[in-house]
């Protein structure tokens, strides 16, 4: 165990009594759970920027705006809620698409809208919908922006829920948010409730397209994978 550091060991020897080598299974069942949950939240992340995606090019062409709000800036409010991240993701673009070569298929094109919107990190499509956390402003500029965003645009890339202000699909997109988070840096996953965070990520997908939800369904692991703790 002297690769791995006791740190990142503790909670697995804590789970087993301090048993080294139940400790080591339990961290390599613990992987094949964090490959399980990725594969999930891969799928939901796409589902909800693409449908969001949809409703917010669609919104900034009806007010005035270019085909697309992530090549060049949006229209206010939408550019004040997201401009530094989406510069940030032109940029990321923009990198890969110099670093492509001869034989790429694209090699030479422009960066297009799809190019950015897979830069896009999930985090800011929770910074779009109405902040319902403990403590937020209800009435601030950019709580009052999101709403408005909300009410033109956003709340017909969920149509298939009836969530009146955003607080539902919020929650759902900040709890797979933070879960995406501790998987994507391989934090211990032990102790979260992911029978329900599982059920929020389908959830989520069934609020945006019910076909995709049952799809998702037939090759889903992570039951299979929690009944396989080992300890």
């Amino acid at each position: 165990m002297g690769v791995l550091h006791p740190a990142r060991m503790q909670p697995y020897l804590e789970a087993t009594q301090h048993n080294e080598m139940h400790a080591l299974a339990l961290y390599q069942w613990h992987t094949e759970l964090a490959a399980a949950v990725q594969q999930i939240l891969g799928i939901t992340e796409i589902v909800l920027r693409n449908a969001m995606d949809t409703r917010l090019q669609w919104w900034n062409r009806a007010n005035g705006g270019m085909d697309s709000w992530l090549l060049s800036p949006p229209v206010p409010p939408l550019r004040s809620l997201i401009e530094r991240k989406r510069v940030s993701a032109l940029r990321a673009a923009s990198h890969n698409a110099l670093r492509r070569g001869p034989g790429h298929q694209r090699y030479g094109q422009k960066v297009q809208h799809n190019d950015v919107l897979a830069q896009v990190m999930f985090g800011m499509w929770k910074d779009l919908l109405p902040n319902q956390t403990a403590g937020a402003s209800l009435t601030s500029i950019k709580n009052l922006n999101r709403d408005r965003l909300w009410d033109e645009a956003l709340r017909e890339a969920f149509p298939h829920i009836s969530d009146s202000d955003g607080s539902i699909t919020f929650w759902r997109v900040a709890d797979l948010h933070r879960l995406r988070d501790r998987v994507s840096h391989m934090e211990p996953l032990l102790d979260e409730n992911l029978q329900s965070l599982m059920r929020q990520a389908f959830s989520l997908m069934k609020s945006i397209e019910p076909a995709v939800e049952a799809w998702v369904t037939g090759f889903n692991r992570v039951p299979g994978v929690l009944r396989a703790r080992p300890y």
